[in-house]
């Protein structure tokens, strides 16, 4: 055999193989997919005699072979191999085993950036340059502005955290700088107000009667992290293995998931769990959660790029939404139904997720960026019609709703309490520092606080792999 990767077709004991790369299968397979003729099962890893055997005893017609990424010239030595189960139905199957890492960047539209510094604790410099709004505006560029500010001394029971990677969520710094829903109360702000949430850093100074924390400790907190220096209650700040961009990622994005997957959604061994947006910052720590407890994952997004990382997280069926009615697929390969539903786009996609939800299904929202005001107003308005429910008023209020004449649940709350919140938290941050999960992080780099707006517009456009940091 020859030509192993780019697509290739070859002949093998008179069954048909289709061999590309795992980079290249999301291109591949909607191509063959798409002719009758040609549709193929799928084999995933290494190419076998047993893995062909057992592909003709199953009734296989033709595979798509997705190679390892280290597979190389000895992609046809024998070796241990999955074979789909399932029939090719408008999705990809899962791929080769992920490496072990606890943060990957997925992204191949540029190039890989080599591996930032170790931070380490700087002299403390008397001012530091922090993004602030001085009032309420349409969007985060809007009202951004870097001020210089003087080096805060923490007082009783604080911290001075020098800030190494800030996290960028681009609904709540939207509605910040609107001043809407949670952040309401920043319109009356006349001495204006910090900007970002959650952070990362090393304490570089303690308050009096701080005793759980020290100099040099890495730390994750909430609370202005566009800035290079926060200072933060000590309580509410927690010790991490290193001040890294995976454990920014893990600490609002991280926790989410678990709480949506795991804490309110209940999922549960051989349940179908839906993940839309899945391969953003949440969804794809959902997609990990929901495979960790042992059920069927299905993801949807809007790019082969991001198939293909669905495809290295281990999701079993891969929708493409530009290219795959969502709807049609579901009606298709889950007749009966979604037991669980972790949604983060609201409009059409809420609507479709919604008729495909089982008779006592629930569905977690955990946002709903297709109706943000970032978008345009036609478009927002286009969205919101396509239900009949007040996402925002379930989203910020934390509602649980019942669907009328079903037991189908709606909720807008992520955890049952408080302390499952906590245990949510630490449970991701132990399973990142172990390498249990993998902090997806996206590859392109914004750097310093004036980069800031364009992570933010960047992260809003939904072009993102993963979740979007800065690195300060």
């Amino acid at each position: 055999m020859q030509g192993v990767f780019g697509g290739a077709r070859m002949p093998a004991d008179n069954l048909p193989l289709y061999m590309c790369s795992s980079s290249s299968a999301a291109y591949e397979y909607p191509r063959l997919r798409d002719d009758p003729d040609e549709r193929p099962d799928i084999a995933v890893g290494h190419v076998s005699e047993n893995v062909i055997t057992e592909a003709k005893m199953a009734g296989k017609r033709r595979l798509l072979v997705v190679l390892s990424a280290f597979a190389g010239a000895n992609a046809f030595a024998p070796s241990a191999a999955l074979v789909w189960s399932g029939r090719a139905s408008g999705a990809l199957p899962r791929a080769c085993a992920p490496p072990p890492l606890a943060s990957v960047r997925c992204s191949s539209v540029e190039p890989a950036a080599a591996a930032p510094p170790t931070a380490t604790l700087r002299d403390l410099p008397p001012t530091y340059r922090a993004l602030w709004g001085d009032k309420v505006g349409n969007s985060f560029r809007d009202v951004a502005v870097v001020k210089e500010l003087p080096i805060l001394e923490p007082k009783a029971g604080e911290v001075l955290i020098q800030v190494s990677y800030c996290g960028v969520n681009g609904g709540c710094e939207t509605f910040r700088s609107r001043g809407e829903n949670w952040f309401a109360d920043n319109k009356d702000k006349k001495e204006g107000f910090p900007l970002g949430a959650e952070g990362v850093g090393l304490v570089a100074r303690v308050g009096p009667d701080v005793h759980e924390l020290k100099e040099g400790d890495a730390v994750s907190f909430i609370g202005g992290a566009f800035a290079e220096y926060v200072v933060a209650p000590a309580p509410r700040c927690t010790k991490v293995k290193e001040a890294s961009a995976a454990a920014v990622a893990a600490r609002i994005s991280g926790t989410t998931a678990m709480g949506a997957v795991a804490k309110m959604g209940k999922a549960q061994k051989r349940q179908v769990v839906l993940v839309t947006a899945a391969a953003g910052a949440a969804g794809s720590f959902a997609v990990q959660i929901a495979k960790s407890l042992g059920c069927h994952v299905i993801g949807t997004c809007s790019t082969a790029e991001k198939a293909q990382l669905l495809c290295e997280l281990g999701c079993d069926t891969i929708i493409n939404h530009r290219t795959r009615d969502v709807g049609e697929v579901l009606a298709n390969k889950y007749p009966q139904g979604v037991d669980l539903v972790v949604e983060h786009v609201g409009g059409h996609m809420f609507q479709t997720a919604l008729e495909h939800l089982k008779p006592k299904g629930r569905l977690i929202l955990v946002g709903y960026i297709s109706e943000y005001p970032h978008n345009n107003h036609a478009h927002v308005t286009a969205e919101a019609a396509s239900h009949a429910w007040d996402l925002a008023d379930i989203f910020w209020r934390q509602k649980i709703l019942q669907v009328p004449g079903t037991e189908q649940t709606i909720s807008g709350k992520l955890y049952p309490s408080m302390s499952e919140a906590a245990e949510a938290r630490q449970e991701v941050q132990e399973r990142v520092e172990d390498g249990r999960l993998r902090a997806v992080v996206d590859r392109r780099e914004f750097v310093g606080v004036d980069s800031v707006p364009d992570a933010v517009d960047y992260m809003l456009s939904g072009a993102a792999l993963g979740k979007v940091v800065v690195r300060m």
